[in-house]
């Protein structure tokens, strides 16, 4: 397979080797088959590593090494330190550690693709533009200035040429994932197809900076019942795919506590709403901001948050919240085998010990016997099934991977804040809620109804070629199954009915019972019709099950 497409792809390719053999990787290049063409290449460096770098562990080597070898690595290992499926936490604090090395670009070089991004002059849409940047990254820098309305605002621009060399990189990381998972046995557990393709899509995604802003006006949407939050608006006719401007927010960076102090605000009420935000985000809305660290978070007056950068966002849909619901309920009550069965889910088609999964679940669920949900502790909770999912050989779903990476550095955030910070404490009335409504009454019914449907839908699907249907002996007419499917429906809603009428009769014998007013003559007017009302119901239902048990027979 040859992975060097141009000229380019070649002297970049031997540039990155040059890196990793500086940083004594050498026998990585080798295990990927890539010595030969390195060599044709050009020099093959094989210097012994420096006396400072034989002090250094695997993982902190691995991560000077991404950091010289620019932007798009950073961004791997930032990906990378998600995954605390795949990696050790010692690997992923070092993960965590990435920094952009990047140097500014003369605001001089930057204004002819401002203009181009606007498509139209800067003065006629700036009063002023700030030089100096107050932030640079790998991808793009961020200057202050000014609307011609007044307005100050925060210009997030995109490198000129940052494109072009990423998806070059791109390119090669394509191939070396492949590369390693034909070649070698010790890199394939880690799934390198899986995560090159994971990050391709995400750093794609973030070079379209309208993607972000889409992701802060649904997160500020998502959240505006909190008064206390704020998300900076973006300014859309000034936007584009390489040009983000947003609105300027004033206020004390979180991870300034002696700033927060000499203020006095405060920081337990702080850390409680950083979590009520965060829960909601995920568990309600299933959107959510995958980077919660201090430097996302601006502190106002009034002990008021303002949440920054949206461009790494989680999303969770309906069946992995009632996957992480489940999870939780099972260590709560101590059900390994509900457990064990939804972690089974993420086999990725591999055989499963399950014998062996339930066991080691009823391991980790003994660890918090007798515990309530507010006592749980999530993060050692989300540790300990992270190290399951790893023996087991599982496949932690990226956006679980995601989410507990989210919550793990929450805990820190918090904890920055209030060292007592407890992150179950507002997670607990939100997760009871999502339980009650996960077993109710009518959310049974209503899943049952959608089942009922998607037998009928099944029945009546375009038969496969080569299977078409033949009134064999034994078969099912589709229309008698319908009218069978249409009775079970029809027995779940008298089902719900029967709940109502009684709960009608205890609710009407009570309020009889304690003569709740109006009262005439002792006796609770409203209690008395709900009573007799339900008494009706009652006699009605029993009119139609036994016509239905008739037409049933």
């Amino acid at each position: 397979m040859s992975i060097l497409h141009t000229g380019k792809d070649l002297l970049r390719m031997n540039e990155l080797a040059t890196i990793l053999l500086k940083y004594g990787f050498a026998d990585v290049i080798r295990r990927l088959g890539l010595s030969t063409p390195v060599e044709h290449a050009g020099k093959l460096v094989r210097s012994s590593m420096r006396p400072d770098m034989l002090r250094m562990g695997t993982a902190e080597r691995l991560r000077h090494a991404m950091e010289e070898m620019g932007p798009t690595f950073v961004k791997l290992g930032q990906v990378l330190a998600t995954r605390v499926d795949l990696f050790p936490l010692d690997w992923i604090a070092e993960f965590e550690k990435l920094q952009d090395q990047a140097t500014a670009i003369p605001y001089e070089e930057l204004v002819p693709h401002l203009e181009a991004a606007l498509g139209k002059s800067l003065e006629s849409a700036f009063a002023r533009i700030d030089p100096k940047p107050i932030g640079v990254a790998s991808i793009g820098q961020v200057h202050s200035g000014l609307t011609r309305r007044g307005q100050k605002v925060v210009l997030k621009i995109q490198k000129p040429g940052i494109r072009a060399k990423i998806e070059s990189d791109l390119r090669l990381l394509d191939q070396l994932a492949k590369l390693a998972a034909d070649n070698s046995v010790e890199l394939r557990r880690y799934r390198p197809v899986e995560l090159v393709r994971e990050f391709k899509r995400s750093l794609t995604r973030e070079l379209d900076f309208t993607i972000e802003a889409r992701n802060a006006d649904r997160i500020r949407k998502n959240l505006r019942s909190l008064k206390w939050l704020t998300v900076p608006r973006v300014y859309w006719e000034l936007s584009s795919q390489t040009l983000q401007v947003q609105e300027h927010i004033q206020g004390i960076p979180a991870r300034a506590t002696d700033e927060l102090d000499a203020e006095g605000l405060d920081r337990v009420l702080i850390a409680r709403r950083g979590a009520l935000a965060a829960w909601k985000m995920a568990l309600e809305d299933g959107f959510f901001h995958a980077d919660p660290h201090p430097g996302n978070f601006i502190i106002q007056s009034g002990n008021r948050i303002a949440m920054l950068d949206f461009g790494m966002v989680g999303k969770l849909s309906h069946s992995r919240r009632e996957q992480i619901l489940q999870i939780t309920r099972s260590v709560v009550l101590r059900e390994a085998e509900q457990c064990a069965a939804v972690l089974s889910n993420w086999s990725d088609g591999q055989p499963v010990r399950f014998d062996q999964l339930v066991s080691d679940v009823e391991d980790v669920i003994s660890q918090y016997h007798g515990i309530s949900l507010s006592q749980l502790d999530i993060t050692a909770l989300l540790t300990d099934i992270t190290a399951l999912v790893r023996n087991h050989n599982l496949v932690l779903p990226s956006d679980i991977a995601l989410f507990i990476k989210a919550i793990i550095t929450l805990e820190g955030f918090g904890r920055l804040l209030n060292p007592d910070f407890d992150l179950m404490t507002e997670a607990e009335p939100l997760l009871k809620r999502m339980i009650r409504t996960r077993y109710s009454p009518v959310r049974l019914a209503k899943s049952l109804s959608l089942r009922a449907l998607d037998v009928v839908d099944k029945v009546y699907a375009p038969p496969h070629a080569g299977n078409l249907p033949s009134q064999q002996e034994g078969s099912i007419d589709p229309r008698h199954l319908e009218r069978l499917v249409a009775r079970l429906e029809r027995g779940q809603y008298r089902q719900v009915q029967a709940l109502l009428v009684s709960a009608g009769f205890i609710g009407g014998s009570l309020m009889l019972a304690g003569r709740v007013p109006p009262a005439p003559w002792e006796i609770s007017l409203f209690g008395l019709i709900i009573f007799l009302g339900s008494a009706g119901w009652a006699s009605w239902l029993m009119f139609v099950s036994r016509r239905f048990l008739r037409e049933w027979e």
